[in-house]
């Protein structure tokens, strides 16, 4: 992206070095950039280019707040802003005052929910980007968040060994809204008369991620996004679960793409390409014209990542494929049928096989959001042309809100953290139940159908059997408050059953098992830390 388009609204004015003294005060402090076309924009009004000079060289240089913190907070409103001029020249300035990558992932992700996950962003870190981002979002920030960042800002000014510590803080904190206070305002101009032409230009992302619609045979396309850490790094496939869409993995991506040491343990990372892709019928992946209950299947599901990874010239086998509940059964059957093109699968809150029961669950569940239909009706009768009880308008405008009702709090039951809207991370829940509420209808049910009926113990006319693959590495995890423990139990027993067939062969490592606990069915979400951390553990092992 080009710093140097022509502004579409308002030619800069660049006068000539000694023809004007506020042109030539802003020079001085631009040292060789030179006048920017930021100041060439504020030169059509000359005295306020005088005290915006001013202003932005004292909150840049003259303050007392670190060069990280000032920096991740401009570069938060940069993005919230969609100032993509602010972000490019922040961005060079943020890396030069220490901030890494995955740290500036963090920043440039507005869309997924505060906090962060821990271990990316320091403490201080962490506080002062939920201030700048509720400043910006709210005006107000409110007296949690101020409340956050001022004891934070006491621990730096007591690491600075200022003599009145209380005072110290003080000034630490309205820098930090200043600091806030003045980019918005920044931004505004920017974006307001387009300077360098960006107005309309997307925030740049600091690694490269690149979105994809990839056709399917023709029948179907797969919304995937590509985020490169290094050309060399090994790739990772995560999957989603039903009923949410490829954002669901924001939390944890910072933790792959990151090579710096935990801000927490000091332990060091390798970074990892990853793919992110939305199951078919999900977010902005479609389902086929002729799609019923019974085209989707988890095994087409494991073939769809299959295509996407030739599609996309990801080089194979891939170090891992993750995916979780849908997800997580269309990784298994990614193991039964496509071993030679990852070298591990994890498989997190699923099952190799339908459930007894479940299949009559599922309809009901559908039932739910055509309007109180029965499951037995939709088993007999199905959903016709997208069409069943009430129709296909109170699905998408009711029924599907229902759901995400009856869902999201058995997703999260207490005590997890994300176990209601007002939960310690309660954001994450309304991020969830949102994702819920704008599952296409026909994605829904689509996905309900493969999940009520599939059986990856057995082979079938293109795979072998899942205890016959010769995958080389295999994790199995799940939320330990999933199911009240029991899909963490039948993840156990999968184990044993494997690992029993395995254990005759002297090169295939044992099936492993995690449980992450306090997580509900999403650990990824609920407890995003811990869940990358047991991801990184067993993906570094190799």
């Amino acid at each position: 992206m080009s710093a140097n388009k022509a502004s579409r609204v308002l030619a800069g004015r660049y006068p000539p070095a000694g023809t004007s003294p506020i042109g030539d005060a802003i020079r001085a402090r631009r040292g060789a950039r030179g006048i920017t076309p930021l100041d060439a924009a504020l030169l059509h009004v000359p005295p306020v280019a005088a005290g915006w000079n001013s202003l932005l060289g004292a909150v840049r240089s003259q303050g007392k707040l670190p060069g990280d913190v000032r920096e991740l907070m401009i570069l938060r409103v940069a993005a919230i802003n969609r100032a993509a001029f602010e972000w490019i020249q922040h961005e060079i300035v943020g890396r030069t005052d220490g901030l890494n990558s995955a740290q500036l992932y963090i920043v440039r992700d507005e869309a997924t929910p505060l906090p962060p996950a821990p271990g990316i962003l320091t403490q201080l870190q962490t506080s002062a980007l939920m201030f700048a981002d509720a400043s910006t979002r709210n005006v107000k920030v409110g007296d949690r968040l101020t409340n956050a960042l001022k004891r934070d800002l006491e621990v730096l000014a007591r690491e600075q060994g200022a003599e009145n510590v209380d005072e110290r803080t003080e000034d630490l904190l309205a820098e930090a809204a200043l600091v806030v206070a003045t980019y918005n305002m920044v931004s505004r101009f920017l974006v307001a008369v387009d300077v360098a032409g960006l107005g309309d230009d997307q925030v740049p992302w600091p690694i490269e991620r690149k979105e994809h619609f990839v056709p399917i045979s023709a029948s179907h396309t797969i919304h995937a996004i590509t985020i490169t850490a290094s050309p060399d790094a090994p790739w990772i496939v995560l999957a989603n679960s039903l009923l949410t869409n490829l954002h669901m993995w924001e939390l944890v991506i910072p933790y792959l793409i990151s090579s710096s040491p935990d801000t927490i343990t000091g332990k060091r990372r390798k970074p990892y390409n990853v793919l992110i892709h939305s199951q078919r019928g999900h977010g902005k992946s479609t389902l086929s014209d002729a799609a019923t209950t019974t085209t989707t299947t988890i095994p087409s599901l494991a073939s769809d990542i299959s295509q996407l990874l030739s599609s996309l010239n990801i080089p194979t086998p891939v170090h891992a494929v993750v995916g979780v509940s849908q997800g997580g059964a269309a990784s298994l059957a990614f193991a039964r049928s496509y071993p030679e093109l990852t070298r591990s699968v994890v498989a997190c809150d699923t099952s190799p096989k339908t459930a007894p029961g479940n299949k009559e669950a599922w309809a009901g569940r559908i039932g739910l959001v055509y309007g109180g239909v029965s499951a037995e009706e939709i088993l007999n009768e199905g959903v016709k042309g997208g069409q069943a009880g009430k129709g296909a308008d109170y699905a998408v405008k009711v029924g599907m809100g229902k759901l995400a009702e009856a869902t999201v709090p058995r997703w999260f039951p207490k005590p997890s953290k994300c176990a209601e809207a007002a939960a310690e991370r309660g954001e994450r829940y309304r991020w969830v139940a949102e994702m819920v509420e704008k599952t296409p209808v026909g994605g829904f049910a689509a996905g309900a159908g493969a999940l009520s009926d599939y059986d990856l113990y057995q082979a079938d006319e293109k795979s072998q059997k899942l205890f016959a693959s010769p995958i080389e590495r295999v994790l199995l995890l799940a939320g330990s408050l999933d199911g009240g423990g029991n899909i963490g139990k039948g993840l156990q027993r999968l184990r044993d059953e494997w690992n029993a067939v395995r254990g005759g062969n002297t090169q295939a490592k044992l099936v492993e098992y995690v449980e992450i606990p306090s997580a509900g069915h999403l650990p990824m979400i609920d407890e995003a830390e811990h869940f990358a951390d047991a991801l990184r553990n067993f993906v570094d092992s190799f």
